[in-house]
């Protein structure tokens, strides 16, 4: 039997080229305990699929649905099922004990109603569940499984298509043809409304609404253009976003066959809010710390840190348990150990239980004029690490208020 690095090493590109149409992002995954994993986004919506390959040939295939709707699962499903053919991969049968299998049994059946009836099951009780928080609490109920950001919106639910007011949840209980609105991927097909349903999501959680400077912004911004234009003539009459088209179209600076159908279009269209929730300030965290910071700022995550930056502004966390769990460390514990080489001209802040410490000063190992904030924030038990970078010396403030937000979930 090929060792699992083999097998992934075969699999991968046989991945990358099926679902070339479909791929958000892919990511092979280091080596750990004779184990290889692949993890895959196959549409804008949904989290990760996670394939992988561990000792003996065992292969794992990993991934949500439910928030996408019962066209991703099927297609979910199909792309399993090939690949299995593709390797030779025999699918164990569905363990219930186990939790393993396909729990709608579409990938047994192929029956389009075995994933559609429990996909609708769910939707129904998460709109309940989303009905009885609004009644007990007024706290919204956000259901966007594809990004850890957690995102500014006035409404009673965020959804990957936008968020919806508390009447349109009233109506989506109490009408399934309704509820399934909240789907950007419900059909088998991939129509035109598939394809704008999938531009719309991009819209709403990934584009930053300025130009595109960070590491793959313009892939996005070119991405979203690229489904608008093979929707529209699949099916004009849909409900095509035209201002937020032209808002790309001058991002991307395209001389588009569409430009001026599109500025004509947007003129026309009806005023009122915009898509996307990063025109308002987005809720980052990392380790069990959160910061806020603005929806424009793009985000970068590894196990060990969150940087989040756009232009000359740079904000890096860190953050890790301390202590033991019988015997939490101290925060003021936590700060002199790893705050003693900020000096006398430290700042001190507290805000109930977090106490943090912090120095700002000019960076003289930079080429170009730069203030670096270097700070720490501790509560018992956890204790976190946050870095600023700033060109502008109107910046300083703003980057001592994002320091004295910083605090756990």
């Amino acid at each position: 039997m090929p060792s699992p690095g083999v097998l992934a090493d075969d699999i991968e590109p046989w991945l990358r080229e099926d679902a070339k149409d479909m791929i958000v992002a892919f990511r092979r995954l280091p080596a750990e305990g004779g184990r290889v994993a692949l993890r895959l986004r196959l549409h804008p919506a949904a989290g990760e699929v996670e394939i992988a390959i561990a000792e003996g040939g065992r292969v794992s295939a990993v991934g949500a649905t439910s928030e996408v709707g019962p066209g991703y699962h099927t297609y979910l499903a199909h792309l399993l099922r090939r690949l299995g053919s593709a390797h030779g991969i025999t699918w164990d049968p569905p363990d219930v004990q186990a939790g393993t299998g396909d729990l709608t049994g579409f990938f047994e059946t192929g029956r389009r109603a075995d994933a559609e009836a429990p996909l609708l099951v769910w939707l129904r009780d998460t709109l309940q569940r989303a009905c009885d928080q609004r009644a007990l609490a007024g706290q919204p109920l956000e259901l966007i499984g594809s990004t850890a950001d957690r995102f500014t919106f006035e409404g009673a639910i965020a959804t990957p298509l936008g968020p919806r007011d508390d009447e349109w949840l009233s109506a989506a209980v109490a009408n399934p043809r309704v509820a399934v609105e909240l789907w950007p991927w419900f059909a088998d097909a991939t129509d035109a409304r598939y394809l704008l349903n999938r531009a719309l999501c991009l819209m709403w959680t990934d584009v930053r609404w300025r130009p595109a400077i960070e590491e793959g912004e313009p892939e996005v911004v070119d991405e979203v253009l690229r489904l608008l234009r093979r929707a529209f003539p699949l099916e004009p009459s849909l409900p095509y976003p035209w201002r937020e088209w032209k808002e790309l179209l001058d991002i991307a600076g395209d001389r588009d066959p569409m430009r001026e159908r599109v500025e004509r279009e947007a003129v026309a269209a009806a005023d009122g809010p915009r898509i996307g929730y990063r025109r308002q300030p987005v809720r980052v965290a990392q380790a069990g710390w959160q910061l806020t910071v603005p929806g424009s700022f793009a985000t970068f995550r590894t196990d060990e840190e969150l940087r989040a930056s756009e232009g000359d502004r740079t904000i890096t966390i860190a953050a890790s348990p301390t202590g033991t769990p019988s015997s939490p460390m101290a925060a003021e514990t936590f700060l002199d150990r790893v705050a003693a080489h900020l000096g006398k001209e430290v700042l001190n802040h507290q805000d109930g239980e977090v106490v943090a410490r912090a120095k700002l000063a000019i960076d003289p190992t930079s080429a170009v004029e730069m203030a670096v904030l270097e700070g720490y924030a501790a509560v018992r038990g956890s204790g976190a690490a946050i870095r600023i970078t700033i060109h502008d010396a109107a910046d300083w403030e703003w980057a001592l208020d994002m320091w004295r937000s910083f605090r756990p979930v």
